[in-house]
């Protein structure tokens, strides 16, 4: 990049920030509260994300307690096939 090129895009910069500076001219205040807007966001984003890890979390603990019933009912079922198996084959037997 020659000499001059470098110069010209240094002018073009120096020359938008002038411009901007022209153009943009917010009072202190409207900064200020722009700024605790943003304050305000990030913390409600913070505040969300912290809730949705601890609902996560939840979830996972309440999955455990689910499988663990299921788990629970699939044998109170064996038992109960168990038993009506016994039962028929107790009938089976008096009934003869």
């Amino acid at each position: 990049m020659s000499e001059q090129t470098v110069d010209l895009i240094r002018k073009d910069v120096q020359s938008a920030k002038n411009e901007a500076k022209k153009n943009i001219q917010l009072p202190v205040r409207e900064v200020e509260d722009m700024l605790a807007l943003v304050d305000s966001l990030q913390q409600q984003t913070k505040e969300l994300g912290d809730t949705a890890v601890r609902q996560g979390q939840e979830m996972i603990r309440l999955q455990g307690l689910v499988n663990k019933h299921l788990q629970e009912v699939g044998y109170l079922c064996e038992q109960l096939e168990e038993r009506d198996r016994k039962i028929a084959w107790l009938t089976n037997e008096l009934g003869e």
